[in-house]
């Protein structure tokens, strides 16, 4: 019995030892706002127009180990979407305002490191973190010239209009015309204990194009609420 006390006494402390410099848990966010665009075409009567789309909201989750000396590593991924409009117009007529949907599915890979700690009424012990890392995403697509001009056959000018319709809803639905953009993107805030939650509320810059229209980054705050093991 004590031999067996020692051989896996020191097991069991270190299992306990990996479960306790580990959390996961939910994370919610607050992305980005996007304002209308209109595509240029170089064809003299004809236009394109992205409607805007606000307060785009994410929703995911996330995993990090702070058992390594120095820096913590984390992961968390995250879901969002959002409604816009897609109006054309050529010498033929005007397509039907098609109602669309944008939608992003994103991966974040990140190193962060305490920067200080502190006390706060309420909440206790909590600190300052930063950190930044590698990201990747799938997005749809978002009505351009290039897609028109394949629609249309190379003749925007005098596209059918309800053909580009039905098309253009076919196209931007389409799995293999996803796109599939990456980055970095940096970050930092604040880890706090809230009731019986491990949590953090930080911001989070993301430097990555064709992740969203007419941009060449984004960023919002993020909430995550969850445990440590």
């Amino acid at each position: 019995m004590k031999k067996l006390i020692q051989t896996f006494l020191p097991i069991f402390i270190l299992s306990s030892q990996v479960f306790a410099i580990a959390g996961f848990g939910a994370q919610l966010g607050n992305m980005f706002s996007v304002e209308e665009s209109s595509p240029t075409l170089s064809v003299e009567g004809v236009t394109l127009t992205n409607g805007a789309y606000d307060n785009t909201y994410s929703v995911g989750g996330y995993f990090y180990i702070d058992a390594i000396p120095v820096v913590d590593l984390e992961v968390d991924f995250s879901n969002q979407g959002n409604k816009y409009d897609i109006d054309f117009k050529n010498d033929i007529g005007e397509m039907p305002t098609l109602p669309a949907a944008w939608a992003s599915t994103d991966i974040y890979y990140t190193v962060r490191k305490k920067i200080i700690g502190i006390g706060i009424p309420f909440l206790g012990k909590a600190k300052l973190f930063a950190g930044g890392g590698y990201n990747a995403h799938i997005s749809t697509p978002i009505a351009n010239k290039e897609m028109l001009t394949e629609l249309c056959d190379d003749d925007l000018a005098k596209c059918d209009v309800i053909s580009l319709e039905k098309d253009l809803e076919t196209y931007l639905t389409n799995k293999d015309n996803y796109l599939n953009p990456s980055g970095f993107h940096i970050q930092g805030g604040l880890q706090f204990k809230l009731l019986t939650f491990d949590s953090f509320l930080f911001y989070r810059h993301v430097i990555a194009e064709d992740v969203i229209p007419s941009a060449k980054g984004f960023g919002g705050f993020n909430l995550r609420l969850g445990r440590r093991f």
